[in-house]
């Protein structure tokens, strides 16, 4: 079964239109619907906002259905010379809140674990022939941003968080998004506000392409 996983309904609601057969439920308090696309077995869960809303939504998922692969779907901030609209194939994520470097771990790194989480290998070069997108490091974190961290990435509220969670439990995951806003500009909120309202769209696209 391939799980497609997000944080917001704006971000898979359309996405479920494209299953045949659904069944929608909730386990632990969080939206799922199952049934095919394209003759591929999958569930669409919505998690919620944050961190903790994300690894409590997917390791529930995890700790109860036969799931092979994850594809994590989502808005984010981008830090220029990336734009709005840009999607983007995550190549590595990591937290931009958690330090406990005054003990000798590195900055973004929870204990025993590793400091950047990365895709699976081989569905991420699968993903890459086929939409051809631009890869980016994406930070995490439970603030919505709007100073610059680095050039030339991502951040969100969930995404190293669903990493974390597959790391843990041993399971393929990707991760693509689509850049809302541009960090620190002047118009960042409305940008954000304007692309929640039509990103869904396009993700569903994204799908399409993906499970052909």
């Amino acid at each position: 079964m391939i799980l497609i996983i997000g944080a917001m309904a704006s971000e898979t609601e359309e996405i479920c239109h494209l299953i045949q057969n659904p069944d929608n439920f909730t386990l632990n308090g969080k939206n799922v619907v199952t049934g095919e696309i394209n003759g591929h077995s999958v569930m669409v869960m919505t998690t919620g906002v944050g961190k903790v809303n994300a690894a409590f939504g997917l390791t529930s998922i995890l700790s109860s259905y036969p799931v092979k692969s994850i594809i994590n779907v989502g808005l984010v901030g981008g830090f220029k010379p990336l734009q709005p609209g840009d999607m983007v194939l995550v190549k590595e994520a990591t937290y931009h809140d958690f330090d406990l470097s005054i003990f000798g771990y590195e900055k973004g790194q929870v204990p025993h674990l590793p400091t950047v989480y990365e895709p699976n290998k081989i569905l991420f070069e699968q993903v890459n022939q086929k939409l051809q997108l631009n890869s980016v490091k994406l930070y995490t974190g439970d603030t919505f941003l709007t100073h610059i961290i680095e050039p030339n990435t991502i951040c969100d509220m969930e995404g190293a968080a669903y990493f974390q969670v597959a790391h843990l439990m041993n399971t393929k995951i990707i991760s693509i998004k689509i850049i809302s806003d541009i960090v620190g500009e002047e118009n960042q909120l409305e940008d954000y506000s304007a692309f929640e309202k039509v990103c869904s769209n396009r993700f569903k696209s994204l799908i399409e392409k993906l499970l052909f």
